[in-house]
């Protein structure tokens, strides 16, 4: 049988060499050597023993037997040499025993180099192994600021955890997610090492997902098995996955596959900034004349009362909104229910019949996929601009260029040129919201400066802080509800010890959902999708729909109120971008040339402020513990950078 192994093992070997030259890819087995004369060390750590997965090694630490296989350990050398015939020998005794010694390997930035026992590795792959003992040696790369290095960075800190190599990432910020996926009995800032318990269900799953992903030929998208992995966790939960057949798994990927193409997708998230004309063709189904007519059931979840909550209330004006438009074609209920309670509240909505779900705050997001996927034939959406998924449209409102216009008006009214501005959490649209105001400012006052602080910093009073900085005119939260003191929110001014409205952002959410619930009434809610197939889905309506304005007080004077009329015409038409050029940042980089504006995608994950604020963006770890959580899963950077 050695022969006729050899020989199968030799022509998977000269296969493989041609589609490499090919390709133009090196046909012969990689050499660490030669990459350590690109790379600095900063040393060697010794790993141990331990099984490691035979499809992360690489190569080979010299070059003495680099020839002799393919780069994918499949022997070349003919069969009648010394080496064929160890090879072959080294077969049957694997056959019939299995390895019995250790390789020798080094590990550097998780990929394996064979030191001792390239030929062990050879057979053992040809037989369909799938892991081999080795003694590991690693080698730690001197920091520096690629990408790569930062993904291992992130790697090793997960190894400490985890202890597993099989898994890998392609994007800074998912080792981190993975911890956070996978849940201990430590906390999130801080996981507890995982036993082996953990660590063996965790390498099952990952098998499984890997076999079936491959089988499926999802290593061909441009992301790594990991990546895909992950997604996977973060959607369904690894408590509902945990425990569940091969079968039962298989059927889960399957219901979420369109979100891996989404994931390698170059740009995954499409911003719908207006109402679509794919959005408003009636379906040819809905022309014809029907007998009878049904009701569109609708339900929204909110995460707070209405009398009690800014948010809500005006999302609960926003429901109200479409009983009066829609009459006796819709019914909508309401569902005031926590985080923990949503998976529940939903459940509820659709055993009710509803059939179009609102869930109305990015608490709900994690949630309303894990139902959307569960339960295909509604239709949920949720508000955020957490675009991560395509099976979840989201919608959010351009909230910014009210800010830019409330900006211009306190540009043009402060006295000692320092305004305040209270930001509550340092996420998805933030800055946006920060910077749109600031350059409202300087567009009236290039010499005032706008003074950040946060409402949610622990063991801090932004009033305080601004009554140091001698600051009197202030913009604060957006938004109020009937039982909520009416001082406090919008642009004000505090004049001897007496404050004052100036200026408010509008939030109509009865536009954006008036026109969603057209939408689908009509026949057309599919057809965005369509268009955009491996994209996920936001509506990010502003003043060219209706859906945001601008309330202004009449005591303002006629000069600024002209002003402000002027801006918002031109934004109602389309013709006037607050992030056009030039535009500098706090760090004196030119971030907007000019003639050039940035796209909805740079201005929902901004993560940099204009010069003229004074302040700064900061750390999750920073808020109050209540505020963590949320602003962690929907920070501002990209899901690869959160760390």
């Amino acid at each position: 049988m050695s022969i006729q192994d050899y020989t199968k093992a030799q022509k998977l070997a000269e296969k493989h060499f041609r589609q490499a030259v090919s390709r133009g890819a090196y046909p012969y087995l990689p050499v660490l050597e030669d990459l350590m004369r690109q790379s600095e060390i900063e040393g060697q750590v010794p790993v141990g023993q331990l099984e490691i997965p035979i499809s992360l090694i690489a190569g080979t630490v010299n070059n003495e037997r680099t020839t002799a296989f393919a780069s994918n350990f499949m022997p070349l050398l003919s069969y009648e040499t010394e080496f064929g015939s160890k090879w072959s020998e080294l077969c049957d005794s694997v056959q019939e025993v299995g390895v019995n010694e250790p390789i020798i390997v080094y590990e550097y930035m998780q990929r394996f180099y064979v030191e001792e026992g390239n030929k062990r590795v050879s057979v053992s792959k040809y037989n369909g192994a799938v892991s081999i003992l080795a003694s590991v040696t690693r080698l730690v790369p001197k920091a520096n600021d690629t990408a790569e290095y930062k993904i291992y960075s992130e790697f090793l800190d997960f190894y400490k955890i985890a202890g597993m190599y099989e898994i890998q990432m392609s994007q800074e910020g998912c080792f981190p997610r993975l911890l956070r996926a996978i849940p201990t009995s430590g906390t999130v800032d801080a996981p507890a090492v995982w036993d082996d318990e953990l660590r063996r269900d965790v390498k099952f799953l990952y098998a499984v997902f890997r076999r079936y992903y491959h089988s499926k030929n999802g290593q061909r998208l441009p992301i790594t098995t990991g990546d895909a992995f992950l997604r996977f966790l973060e959607i369904y939960g690894y408590d509902q996955i945990d425990g569940r057949s091969s079968l039962e798994l298989h059927r889960m990927i399957d219901r979420v596959w369109t979100e891996f193409r989404v994931l390698a997708d170059k740009n995954p998230s499409s911003y719908i900034l207006n109402p679509t004309q794919e959005s408003q063709k009636v379906a040819l189904t809905k022309m014809l004349p029907l007998t009878g007519s049904s009701v569109l059931h609708i339900a929204f979840l909110f995460p707070k009362d209405p009398q009690t909550s800014g948010w809500s209330y005006n999302h609960e004006i926003g429901r109200r909104f479409l009983e009066d438009t829609f009459g006796s074609a819709i019914t909508t209920r309401s569902y005031i229910c926590t985080e923990a309670e949503a998976e529940e509240t939903i459940g509820q909505a659709i055993a009710d019949g509803c059939k179009l779900i609102f869930t109305t705050s990015p608490v709900y997001h994690a949630v309303s996929m894990r139902m959307a996927v569960a339960h295909p034939e509604i239709i949920l959406l949720n508000c955020s601009m957490n675009t991560a998924y395509k099976q979840v449209r989201t919608y959010y409102l351009r909230i910014y260029e009210a800010k830019f216009i409330t900006g211009i008006i306190a540009g043009s009214m402060t006295e000692n040129e320092r305004v305040g501005y209270i930001a509550d959490y340092p996420v998805l649209g933030t800055p946006a919201s920060v910077s749109a105001f600031a350059l409202g400012v300087k567009l009236v006052n290039p010499r005032a400066m706008v003074y950040l602080d946060w409402s949610t910093l622990e063991h801090h009073d932004p009033a305080e802080y601004f009554r140091t900085k001698q600051i009197d005119l202030i913009s604060d939260r957006d938004i109020k509800a009937p039982m909520l003191d009416a001082t406090g929110f919008g642009l004000y001014g505090i004049y001897g010890g007496v404050s004052f409205q100036l200026a408010a952002p509008v939030w109509n959410w009865g536009s954006l959902y008036g026109d969603l619930v057209r939408s689908v009434l009509i026949g057309a809610w599919k057809n965005d999708s369509s268009r955009n197939e491996t994209q996920a889905l936001n509506y990010y309506w502003g003043m060219s729909s209706g859906a945001i304005d601008v309330a202004c007080s009449s005591r303002l004077p006629s000069g600024t109120q002209k002003l402000v009329q002027l801006v918002q015409e031109r934004m109602t038409k389309g013709d006037f971008e607050p992030f056009s050029g030039v535009i500098y940042g706090q760090d004196g980089k030119c971030r907007v040339e000019r003639g050039q504006s940035l796209t909805a995608e740079e201005i929902v994950h901004m993560d940099w402020l204009p010069d003229n604020v004074v302040g700064r963006l900061p750390e999750v770890s920073e808020l109050q513990e209540p505020y963590r959580a949320f602003a962690k899963w929907h920070s501002f950077k990209r899901p690869e950078e959160t760390a």
